[in-house]
């Protein structure tokens, strides 16, 4: 009665993990990168007066920093 019992709890745990494996992947994922290109400010407010960094692409440079107060 003890073993038979066990068994059915194993057996019941292992199902509820396939079944959560299965909703899982049937989820679609969502991914936080896209194609769009987004600017962004780098900026020291701390600083006297405030500096903030310029990023321009210059020719064949991409991601030039210029620092400017």
């Amino acid at each position: 009665m003890l073993t038979d019992r066990y068994t059915k709890t194993i057996l019941t745990v292992i199902a509820g993990a396939l079944v959560a494996i299965v909703a899982q992947n049937a989820i679609n994922a969502t991914h936080a990168q896209s194609d769009e290109i987004h600017r962004v400010a780098i900026c020291d407010y701390r600083a006297v007066p405030a500096a903030c960094a310029n990023v321009t692409g210059v020719g064949n440079l991409e991601g030039v920093v210029t620092v400017s107060r």
